[in-house]
């Protein structure tokens, strides 16, 4: 089933962005919709690394250096009119003293929001990032941007997704969306991909009383620039029964089809059921299991927390893209995670983000915890994912906990294989784990001790190659503040790899943030 054919995507993002806009400001529904101004924060960081293996190579060839990076950045936010979201948004110049080579100007990036188009009935979504990310699960893992450049590369996803949404009888819900989705990086080996996905859902939960039905309709394409298309479409019909408020059963049936493997489509019968449980106000459970081309699909997921603590749990295996993976990167997010338990102390949106970054910002506790690792491959792969996170949280201390394991294995064929991993292996496995403590010596001072563990293995079927590679990384950190908008850190590391890169690292960090 092949709903439709997208455009060129040549500059079609662009014009899909301003046209979306242009209509927000235009529409007259906002006409009674109080606005509220956008919030912005600028400040600047400037700080000195010293490292004894700037390159994190062996022994033999590791290189001492000093680097000076200044970063000024801004912080966006806004909680009321017809736009809301974040955006956060850097720019960091780096300065090797001894290899002049090395230095460089970089772009990082990080934004979600939701404008609203028409009230009550269409929206957009969007979101934006540049990362730096690791171009092989097997090359050096870096604790920083500015060591082990070589298995660096600069990634850019965006996202948009305009959608309309509406109701019918007295429970029905109807929804239909376009999204579309522009990945490319800073290195040769990655083919630039634009993913074209439109969808359908339609449901009403109580059309019977507890008993009620669900249609989801979806068809995507990945577009490359010099290589075929890959084309996925699927129909799913679901009955829902709710057992009582805190329950819900779904029977699935459906089909669908893809092209991966081959040039032409191949279809395939989509058979499952869903669990929604709410166990308590604290606690949720839900659970999916599908019959899919690839076999067994499942998710499972647990999210539990009171006034000091949050642990959130996933289990997963569904086929995924670079793209996808980057849109819900398994990054431990601190912000994400202390919105989420401040909500009912702080209901308003705009109190509850101020009080959560001057939270962040006072302890110096790290934006984002652990490793998780997207696979920079052109074509589809399967992903069996866990995820695990958790953080507790005193009037002194703060202790976050992340941990997760991946096995991924490409699903198309070889052609979209590019990449250092799926070019030559068939399967890849990533575990780590971090832990990090944050103990508030005084009321402007903090201290921060943090461990970082990971482990990567590939598997090549073809040859019977098994290749791994460990890294271990220990962090103290000191962090001060020296005026109410200035603050001062001090930072020490050692890092470790072992297996097919080998090395040790030792360095000093020290850093000044100033806001405005």
């Amino acid at each position: 089933m092949k709903l439709l054919r997208y455009p060129p995507h040549h500059g079609f993002l662009p014009t899909l962005c301003g046209a979306a806009m242009s209509a927000a400001f235009a529409s007259p529904a906002f006409a009674q919709t109080s606005a509220q101004a956008p919030v912005f924060q600028t400040s600047v960081n400037v700080s000195e690394t010293i490292t004894d293996n700037v390159q994190l190579r062996d022994s033999a060839n590791a290189k001492s250096e000093w680097i000076t990076t200044v970063s000024p950045s801004v912080v966006a936010r806004s909680n009321g009119g017809r736009l809301k979201g974040n955006l956060q948004a850097a720019f960091n110049a780096s300065l090797y003293g001894r290899d002049s080579d090395l230095s460089r100007g970089y772009l990082t990036l990080r934004g979600d929001g939701k404008l609203t188009a028409w009230e009550n009935l269409a929206f957009v979504d969007m979101q934006a990032s540049v990362t730096q990310e690791a171009l092989s699960s097997l090359g050096v893992q870096s604790g920083d941007s500015l060591t082990g450049r070589s298995n660096q590369t600069s990634v850019r996803n965006i996202m948009i997704s305009p959608y309309v949404t509406g109701r019918f009888a007295s429970t029905g819900k109807a929804e239909l969306r376009y999204s579309l989705t522009d990945t490319d990086t800073s290195s040769s080996t990655f083919q630039k991909m634009q993913s074209h996905s439109i969808s359908a859902n339609v449901s009403d939960p109580n059309a019977f009383g507890k008993a009620g039905w669900s249609v989801a309709v979806a068809d995507n394409t990945i577009q490359y620039s010099n290589r075929r298309d890959l084309n996925s479409s699927s129909i799913r019909g679901s009955a829902l029964f709710q057992f009582n408020p805190q329950l819900q059963m779904r029977l699935i049936a459906g089909s669908e089809s893809n092209n991966f493997r081959s040039v032409e489509d191949k279809r395939s019968t989509i058979t499952g059921v869903g669990l929604d449980w709410v166990a308590s106000p604290h606690t949720k459970f839900s659970g999916l299991w599908e019959d899919r081309f690839f076999g067994p699909g499942y998710q499972a997921s647990v999210n539990h927390q009171s006034g000091r603590y949050i642990l959130t749990a996933r289990y997963s295996k569904d086929a995924s893209s670079t793209s996808q993976s980057l849109n819900t990167l398994s990054q431990f997010d601190t912000y994400g995670l202390l919105m989420s338990m401040t909500a009912a102390r702080f209901p308003d949106l705009a109190e509850r983000d101020a009080y959560v970054r001057a939270y962040i910002a006072d302890r110096g506790l790290p934006s984002r915890l652990g490793v998780s690792q997207a696979v920079l491959s052109s074509g589809v792969f399967l992903d069996r994912r866990l995820n695990l996170e958790v953080m507790y949280v005193t009037p002194r201390n703060t202790v976050q906990f992340s941990a997760y394991r991946s096995e991924r294995s490409t699903l198309s064929s070889q052609e979209f294989a590019l990449g250092p991993d799926f070019s030559s292996n068939t399967r890849i496995q990533d575990t780590s784990g971090t832990l990090s403590l944050t103990h508030l010596l005084t009321p402007i001072t903090s201290a921060n001790v943090g461990l970082t563990l990971i482990r990567s293995q590939q598997e090549n079927s073809s040859t019977a190659v098994d290749l791994s590679n460990r890294t271990r990384r220990i962090s103290v950190a000191l962090m001060t503040q020296f005026t109410p908008k200035t603050n001062g850190s001090i930072l020490v590391r050692n890092s470790e790899g072992k297996g097919v890169t080998s090395y040790t690292e030792n360095a000093i960090v020290g850093s000044v943030s100033i806001r405005f």
